[in-house]
């Protein structure tokens, strides 16, 4: 296929000056064709309408106002008109395929999304349930060590304890007896003292006895000796009389 071959051909026919000459026309599409391809400019409620002279009528007035005339069975266009209007058409497929294409690539996303998130929300789940079986074989290691610790300390406290308390008794013991001895030697002392004063009094006591019994006999001599002078002078005196 030679394209420059063919636009000669073309040209030799007449058929690209008879094409001119129908751009250079007025354009005409009959109502049923107008309605079919350009519906998608159309509101939906304007779609409902049986009249599609009235609806087509409606959507020119709209779109393009006075550069457009209805006939009876058809509809004429000034230049530029039909292709304005292909340029709406062509937005509004553009717009819808954009809109599709949005949906279908929002519904991809989302699917692959959902995809991800489930394998995220799987690879957590057993990071997770790692993690969670680690930290508890974690706190289990450290409980075992706190109660190894816990032991280990409370026999090195009370080995410790167990010296101090030896040493403590035994300290005890020996101020303990160093006390009692003390005590003992005092108690010793006070009661060599005490039987020292005991004989001393005795001593001083028997020999205050012995005084006041000699000035107690000495006395009793010289009264009886006084009432023996004087039963002796009264015999005397009686005596005398007698012989007078």
């Amino acid at each position: 296929f030679d394209s420059g071959r063919a636009v000669q051909q073309l040209r030799a026919c007449g058929v690209l000056e008879t094409i001119r000459i129908s751009a250079a026309g007025y354009p005409s599409w009959t109502y049923n064709d107008f309605f079919s391809r350009y519906r998608v400019l159309m509101r939906k409620s304007d779609m409902s309408c049986p009249d599609k002279k009235l609806v087509c009528q409606k959507l020119l007035e709209t779109l393009i106002k006075d550069m457009f005339q209805l006939g009876k069975s058809k509809i004429f266009f000034r230049a530029g008109q039909v292709a304005y209007l292909e340029k709406l058409r062509a937005d509004k497929f553009r717009a819808a395929c954009i809109t599709v294409q949005k949906t279908v690539r929002g519904w991809l996303q989302k699917v692959r999304y959902q995809k991800i998130r489930k394998s995220v929300i799987l690879l957590q789940r057993y990071g997770r349930g790692y993690l969670a079986r680690r930290y508890a074989e974690y706190l289990r290691l450290t409980r075992a060590a706190v109660v190894c610790q816990k032991n280990y300390r409370m026999a090195r406290e009370r080995r410790a304890f167990l010296n101090v308390r030896w040493a403590t008794v035994t300290i005890q013991a020996f101020a303990r007896g160093m006390f009692t001895r003390r005590i003992y030697q005092e108690f010793l002392l006070h009661h060599k003292a005490l039987i020292i004063q005991k004989c001393v009094r005795g001593w001083l006591q028997r020999l205050k006895y012995q005084r006041m019994w000699r000035a107690a006999v000495v006395l009793q001599c010289a009264y009886r000796r006084s009432r023996a002078l004087r039963h002796f002078k009264t015999l005397k005196t009686e005596a005398r009389s007698t012989k007078g």
